[in-house]
């Protein structure tokens, strides 16, 4: 029996509301969905098996197209020392090495080392006739640091002189690789979004703030857990006002998380998750700076690292621990623009759920009954 022929008498509903066949795709009022309906067990093993597969794509080939091979574009280098020596060098490097480096010259020893340690600069090479001094930031990533070396020793070797390596912001003994920075970034990331996770999958009906609440509190909890275990292996050497600046801003950064998490699930249900995964995972890992930085990563990569969440936040706490703030308001503000635009992208969820609850409302009549539209579909 058809659809039409079950509609009780004298009942005319326009085409649009006709029930399809498999009552997957209908459009009905407030109140008048049968909840008791379960999905087919088609529609459940696509679900569970797409959302994994979907991370697994996402994550392997960002991470694998950012960092198979990381190799220099447009690395800051400062050459010091006598315009005599300093040109016939930063000719041979752009004559060696097209588009690995970006050269800047100065006459002055000092200045070179203060584009090192102000991060203007990812290393440095001062010639001083023969002799080289080669300016390293290991802070700042250890895979530039050896590119940076090899450069210096490559000079020295040309000029027939010695290289001498200077570390202007060296890495902690306990992390001489420096990955464990951006461990307390993915911890900052995953702890808020399982958060927001959990309460939709327990609190399915929850509103919009307990979302914000439970996004807060991960923000407050989660750093401040994460570096407590952290410092328990590493030993930073960083006084207190220094490890509450770098906890500012892993709460900013995520509560930020939680705040896109929220969004992402009020706008796309279940399906959030897919989102989750592909701005905060497969996009953002990859592209703040951590496995590799910034001038190790190809083109696409680099640009992404300009406007990223996770290479604001993650940059600004390198910046903190290994640069004495110095940089701070360019990668700080890059957070905050993310923060404020989260912050209203929720706003507007907030807004439309309430018109849809104040629509509902008056689509009941005062038992609370939906209109007999709704319940002719259903029915």
């Amino acid at each position: 029996m058809t659809a039409s022929e079950q509609r009780p008498h004298g009942t005319h509903l326009p085409e649009r509301f006709e029930m399809p066949e498999n009552h997957l795709d209908v459009v009905v009022s407030p109140g008048s969905i049968d909840t008791s309906r379960r999905a087919s067990l088609k529609t459940t093993l696509i679900a569970v098996v797409s959302m994994p597969l979907f991370f697994l794509l996402a994550f392997t080939i960002c991470y694998v197209s950012a960092s198979h091979a990381p190799v220099p574009h447009d690395l800051a280098l400062t050459i010091g020392g006598p315009a005599s020596i300093t040109d016939p060098v930063a000719e041979m490097i752009d004559d060696e090495a097209p588009a690995a480096f970006d050269v800047t010259q100065t006459i002055s020893a000092d200045d070179a080392r203060e584009a090192v340690a102000t991060r203007e600069a990812v290393g440095a090479v001062v010639v001083d006739g023969s002799d080289v001094t080669t300016v390293i930031a290991s802070g700042g990533g250890a895979l530039a640091t050896q590119v940076v070396q090899t450069a210096g020793q490559e000079i020295a070797d040309e000029l027939g002189g010695v290289n001498t390596v200077e570390d202007a912001s060296p890495l902690p003994a306990d992390d001489p690789g420096g990955s464990v920075l951006f461990f307390l970034l993915v911890a900052c990331t995953v702890g808020p979004f399982l958060s927001i996770t959990a309460i939709s999958q327990v609190l399915r009906t929850a509103r919009t703030r307990t979302y914000v609440a439970t996004a807060a509190g991960a923000a407050v909890l989660v750093p401040v857990i994460a570096f407590s275990m952290i410092s328990l292996f590493v030993d930073y050497g960083v006084t207190f006002g220094t490890v509450a600046a770098v906890l500012g801003v892993a709460m900013i950064y995520a509560f930020t998380v939680g705040l896109l998490a929220t969004f992402f699930t009020k706008v796309a249900g279940q399906g959030g998750v897919l989102l989750v995964i592909l701005f905060l995972v497969a996009l953002n890992f990859p592209s703040a700076g951590g496995t590799a930085p910034e001038s190790m990563l190809p083109p696409f990569w680099q640009v992404l690292h300009q406007g990223w969440l996770g290479a604001g936040a993650f940059e600004q706490m390198r910046n903190i621990l290994f640069f004495a703030g110095d940089g701070s308001h360019r990668w700080l503000m890059q957070l905050l623009i993310w923060t404020a635009t989260a912050a209203a992208l929720v706003g507007l969820v907030t807004a439309r759920d309430r018109r849809r609850s104040a629509a509902g409302d008056v689509g009941h009549d005062a038992d609370g009954n939906s209109p007999s539209v709704g319940a002719a579909v259903v029915g």
